[in-house]
């Protein structure tokens, strides 16, 4: 109801939101406010920055909202329709997890810990188009312990159609699959739903639905919200939007080295799948805040994670959320802070640490000596703290 509520127009405060104020709210006032493309087929008649699952929301949202303006004007009704087509991807995602820690004898307590008790899921609910991300991935990665490789397949290739990310587990569910032969099956099977989607879209306008893949609203991204723009800026390579470039170089050749790293180890193949996650979101030249729903069931399924860095990484992202935009209600704040692609400024700096938290991940979960030196290290300094407050007790007590 919190997030019901805070995504509503007339509400104050409303929430930053991948539906609400950022990325539809973006979308409904450049496609349907302006009424350039309300109800044309994206692909088609327009360039839409999102693959077709996202499309197909888009679509069902604006013909009801244009409709049936139910609830107090056609934004408000997009906005609701939008999040009950979500909703049920949300529930579909917790079932999923549920099924997993059972399957793989984690504790189920994780799914409140790591998901619904975060900040980020107070802030978002489920009005955010990367929860269909997390459904699609958790449903995969459980398909593909299961061993029912086609439907693991299938919907990967669905969780790509939603966002290109998911894309990413090819590569480790390729190599834990065991000869070449189911290789190329699992390939085809998941290409085949991936070339159904598009296929129409290319044929009807080929120059328009490749701008998908090519064009400024689509992969060609500013550096955003990471660390990788503080390393251009200070290699003199460019700000944020001319440096974009080699940003996306560095971030692409960084992701390369670590995938390969994963894929290539003798780590059982979710623990692979795993890792691919973490080296993705440590090191993208692009990591807005709604995208950590798209870790919900990694960090889940990763019981060596710690929940403290967890934590902080979460309010770290909530920070983001909430003071994006500060600058519009406080102008008169310092640059640093109402100017959230300072590469130094208040806006990188959370978002830097909250993804370098995640890139330790990679690094940390999966190797046990780490863990345990790391273990040691927190235990020490544990008992450090405990003896300094005895001896301040004492002398307490003896009145020094």
């Amino acid at each position: 109801m919190y997030s019901v509520l805070t995504k509503l127009l007339f509400v104050v405060p409303s929430h930053y939101s991948g539906v609400g104020y950022s990325d539809v709210g973006f979308i409904w006032g450049r496609d349907v406010l302006s009424g350039h493309h309300n109800l044309e087929i994206p692909y088609v008649e327009y360039e839409l920055e999102y693959p077709q699952m996202i499309g197909l929301l888009i679509y069902v949202g604006q013909a009801v909202s244009t409709y049936f303006p139910v609830l107090i004007d056609p934004y408000n009704t997009f906005i609701a329709v939008e999040g009950l087509l979500e909703y049920p991807f949300v529930i579909g995602t917790i079932f999923n997890l549920y099924m997993l820690c059972l399957k793989l004898n984690l504790s189920k307590s994780r799914i409140y810990l790591y998901v619904l008790t975060t900040l980020t899921f107070v802030v978002y609910g489920f009005y955010n188009w990367d929860f269909l991300v997390a459904y699609f991935v958790s449903l995969s990665i459980w398909l593909y312990l299961d061993k029912r490789f086609y439907w693991a397949a299938v919907t990967l290739a669905l969780g790509v159609l939603t966002k290109f990310t998911p894309g990413i587990m090819l590569f480790p569910m390729l190599a834990g699959l065991q000869n070449w032969k189911a290789r190329i099956n699992f390939t085809l099977a998941a290409a085949s739903v991936w070339v159904a989607a598009n296929l129409p879209f290319a044929v009807a306008n080929f120059n328009l639905w490749i701008q998908l893949f090519v064009g400024q609203n689509g992969p060609n991204h500013q550096l955003q919200n990471t660390w990788i723009a503080m390393v251009i800026s200070e290699a003199g390579l460019g700000n944020i939007v001319s440096g974009g470039r080699a940003g996306q170089i560095l971030s692409g050749g960084l992701f390369l080295f670590l995938m390969i790293h994963a894929v290539t180890s003798k780590r059982p193949t979710l623990e692979k799948i795993l890792m691919t996650w973490y080296a993705w979101y440590g090191v993208a030249y692009l990591f807005d805040p709604q995208m950590m729903i798209q870790l919900f069931p990694i960090v889940t399924l990763t019981p060596n994670f710690s929940f403290l860095f967890y934590r902080i990484a979460d309010a770290l992202n909530a920070f983001i959320i909430m003071l994006y935009f500060i600058g519009h209600s406080y102008p008169e704040l310092p640059t640093y802070v109402t100017n959230q692609y300072t590469p130094w400024g208040l806006t990188m700096m959370e978002a830097s640490v909250r993804q370098l938290i995640f890139l330790f991940g990679y690094f940390a979960c999966f190797n046990p000596k780490l863990q345990a030196t790391l273990q040691s290290i927190a235990n020490r300094l544990a008992s450090l703290a405990v003896g300094k407050r005895t001896r301040d007790s004492l002398q307490e007590r003896r009145g020094i």
